[in-house]
């Protein structure tokens, strides 16, 4: 598994597990950064996808105050 479907992976756990509503700001912010990584993977660019990923599981982690 690389490090990118390792972190998409935990993205989706705290989907399923943690997050039950997101304010509108909350929403956007994660679709332009999945729309983000979704461009970069398209592009072959790994390392800014992975990169995007990065900040998204930040961001969730953020947001369901575990950072």
């Amino acid at each position: 598994m690389t490090e990118l479907q390792r972190i998409s992976s935990e993205i989706v756990e705290i989907f399923q597990n943690q997050i039950t509503q997101l304010t509108e700001e909350q929403s956007e912010s994660l679709n332009l950064r999945n729309n983000s990584v979704n461009f970069y993977m398209k592009l072959g660019d790994e390392q800014k996808a992975l990169w995007e990923a990065k900040q998204t599981l930040q961001y969730l982690h953020e947001i369901t105050n575990d950072g």
